[in-house]
């Protein structure tokens, strides 16, 4: 079985924290960030099967990182859940 590879991208550590413990159940590699920049960052190199992400947060907010991501061919493709 192939291991997928999960973002969580949030700028709350507790959140991260919480999130991650949740998802220890799912046979997941799981990447944390704590910005919508530092996504699309990550985005460039990696290829996530899915997208955790906060919609409230400094900088590019969850919305907007969002709508770069669906907006690129590359990542459209993305579960992403806010």
């Amino acid at each position: 079985m192939t291991i997928k590879r999960a973002l969580i991208v949030d700028d709350s550590t507790t959140a991260q924290y919480r999130l991650k413990k949740m998802l220890r159940r799912y046979p997941l590699d799981i990447d944390i960030v704590d910005s919508g920049e530092a996504a699309l960052r990550y985005l460039a190199r990696h290829a996530p099967a899915v997208i955790f992400m906060d919609h409230l947060m400094p900088g590019i907010d969850g919305f907007r990182a969002l709508q770069i991501i669906k907006s690129n061919a590359d990542t459209a493709m993305v579960a992403v859940i806010m």
